[in-house]
């Protein structure tokens, strides 16, 4: 009972830690196989990485702040005519002008980024534009801009009209205007460069993330084996305590009813023969969970013509005995009563990816 109870135990636990492993194998070769598709792109080195991160915060903040304030002049405008209009309700009109100060200053943020990188093409762009499509391009996103400015210099007018005259400041009126047709094109500007690394810094970040799961997979692979092997080792002691605690008992019952037993041989009869005895099973055990699925048929031997499966012709007993090769099978034939031998092709174990 206590080897059986040993041996399903840790064979559990191994099957356990041995089914991880291999999904973690798998997740590593498939790691690996990304890292590789990877190291062909465009990456940043250690300095350059740490470096372009920071540049990208500041960016990402100063945008952030841009929009925010474009969004908030541009819908004070357009709030300034609408706040008369009677036709509309106050909700409506605070809908309309969120939606146009939106709609303004996202417009511009994408022209002006789209213009700019049409001027100023990146020389690692995978898909190079012709001359004469450059050209035109360009001309699009300049008339796209030069509309989007047009309607904000129309909609904050009227708000920098007041301004200027509540303040009797005409630097108002024209710092009014200029810094709301102004943030469209600056966010859009330091979005392009951004726009720059980002490629070089996402595949770097996610070669370097690649990099640390590789790590940590190895880390939990040598882990699993320790696991595995102390829990074994743990485990037997267990039982063999358990063992020797009843043989006490034993030759306790045995010396008072003069009962003699012969345990030469037997693997209870000392600890190194229990620990040699439990390792063979258990090594027996792991090999039936680890035994490879059927995968690629091996089909050198098989006649020409012949399917696989399919039952061989009829063969002498004397030239070809039935079970004289490995992996025949014989079979009985109800009309005459000679076996025919059925082929069973030799399945080759699986190479694993490691």
């Amino acid at each position: 009972m206590a080897m059986g109870q040993l041996i399903r135990r840790v064979t559990k636990k191994s099957a356990f830690y041995r089914e991880m492993n291999e999904n973690l194998l798998v997740e590593k070769a498939n790691l690996r196989l990304r890292a590789d598709e990877l190291a062909e792109q465009q990456m940043l080195n250690a300095g350059e990485f740490f470096s372009v991160r920071r540049r990208l915060w500041a960016n990402n903040f100063i945008i952030t702040a841009v929009i925010v304030a474009s969004v908030f002049l541009i819908f004070v405008s357009v709030s300034a005519f609408l706040i008369g209009d009677t036709t509309t309700g106050g909700t409506l009109q605070w809908l309309v002008s969120a939606v146009l100060a939106i709609v303004l200053t996202g417009g511009g943020i994408v022209v002006s980024e789209r213009l700019i990188e049409t001027l100023i093409p990146r020389h690692d762009s995978s898909q190079p534009r012709g001359e004469d499509i450059g050209q035109a391009v360009a001309i699009l996103w300049t008339i796209l801009l030069v509309g989007i400015e047009l309607a904000i210099l129309g909609i904050t007018e009227v708000r920098a009209d007041q301004l200027g005259a509540t303040q009797t400041s005409g630097i108002l009126y024209f710092s009014f205007i200029a810094l709301s047709m102004l943030l469209p094109i600056i966010a859009g500007s330091i979005r392009w460069d951004a726009m720059r690394f980002i490629d070089a810094y996402k595949t770097t970040r996610a070669h370097r993330d690649i990099d640390s799961r590789l790590a940590q997979i190895d880390s939990i692979l040598r882990q699993n084996e320790e696991y595995e092997s102390n829990f074994y080792k743990i485990k037997s002691i267990e039982f063999w305590d358990q063992l020797n605690e009843f043989r006490t008992y034993k030759d306790l019952y045995n010396a008072k009813y003069d009962v003699v037993e012969h345990l030469g041989g037997h693997f209870a009869q000392t600890y190194d023969a229990f620990q040699r005895e439990a390792y063979k099973r258990y090594e027996s055990d792991l090999r039936d969970l680890t035994t490879s699925s059927m995968r690629r048929v091996d089909i050198s031997d098989r006649p020409a013509g012949k399917k696989i499966g399919q039952i061989s012709s009829k063969m002498q007993p004397s030239s070809r005995p039935a079970a004289s090769r490995a992996g025949t099978t014989s079979i009985k034939d109800d009309r005459d009563g000679d076996p025919k031998v059925q082929e069973t092709d030799i399945y080759l174990a699986p190479k694993p990816v490691r």
